[in-house]
């Protein structure tokens, strides 16, 4: 293993060590490929926002049930876990697709989520607002009390990121004054390409290769990888809100991990 600086190192949770060969994080944060980035090497947290930082993905399961049936489609939970991280217009074209054997028209995608952001909204008026996820935040509050910079690189609308970051308490680290929030919209390519993660280390002046990015979903674990991050996976950490639609999403996509490099490559345990 080496350092960002090429150095040959050997980590032992996540400091630069002596002690033997074993790379990891503490409190169950699980690295998901080779890349690791010790901390006194790291430039900078990326955090995604749904389901990593803010536990909104159930609130968010809820709209798409009942909007799917009214255009012809059905979403089960494994499906909507499978999907995480991507951004909304590219679930809808992928659906549409596999269930209906063609291309969603833009009207369609349009109607589909002005109806889903309705169900959305009134969910969360009846459920309340989504709690933050604490394990995580304790991350990224950590990460600035030693003077390591963080940033937001979210697949969310950014009305929802800014309302549900409010709500949760976490306004004061991520927000547009900062310009640490990457909503997919704003880059050229959503989640799993490697746009949001990249343009997230540029907010923060930070080299993506001694970035960690933290992740729940699969198309943003690949995301991560791909622009090259020390990829990190909360869904195994202490204290994170699971379920068993995510963890049968989780395993199936573990099974057939064709983005990691190289072929076959594990994620390094806990």
């Amino acid at each position: 293993h080496y350092s960002c600086r090429g150095t040959p190192v050997v980590c032992w949770n996540g400091r630069s060590s002596e002690r033997g060969p074993i790379m990891s994080l503490p409190d169950g944060q699980r690295t998901v490929g080779s890349h690791f980035v010790a901390d006194a090497d790291l430039a900078g947290l990326l955090f995604d926002c749904d389901g990593t930082l803010i536990d909104t993905m159930p609130l968010f399961y809820h709209s798409w049930a009942e909007v799917c049936p009214q255009h012809g489609l059905s979403m089960s939970e494994d499906d909507f876990y499978g999907f995480a991280g991507k951004p909304l217009p590219d679930i809808v074209r992928e659906m549409h697709r596999a269930q209906k054997g063609t291309d969603a028209t833009d009207a369609f995608v349009a109607a589909f989520l002005a109806e889903k952001k309705r169900a959305h909204l009134q969910a969360e008026e009846k459920l309340g607002a989504p709690a933050p996820i604490a394990c995580v935040v304790a991350l990224a509050r950590g990460a600035l009390a030693r003077g390591v910079p963080v940033c937001l690189a979210t697949s969310g609308l950014r009305e929802h990121v800014e309302r549900h970051l409010e709500s949760a308490g976490l306004a004061d680290i991520f927000n547009s004054r900062l310009g640490n929030v990457v909503c997919a919209a704003e880059v050229a390519a959503g989640k799993p390409a490697p746009d949001i993660f990249l343009e997230a280390a540029r907010r923060i002046g930070a080299d993506p290769a001694r970035c960690r990015a933290f992740e729940d979903g699969e198309a943003g674990l690949a995301s991560a990888h791909a622009a090259g991050c020390h990829v990190v996976d909360v869904t195994s950490m202490a204290g994170y809100p699971s379920c068993d639609g995510l963890r049968r999403a989780k395993q199936a996509a573990e099974a057939s991990r064709a983005w990691l490099s190289p072929p076959g490559a594990a994620a390094v345990p806990p």
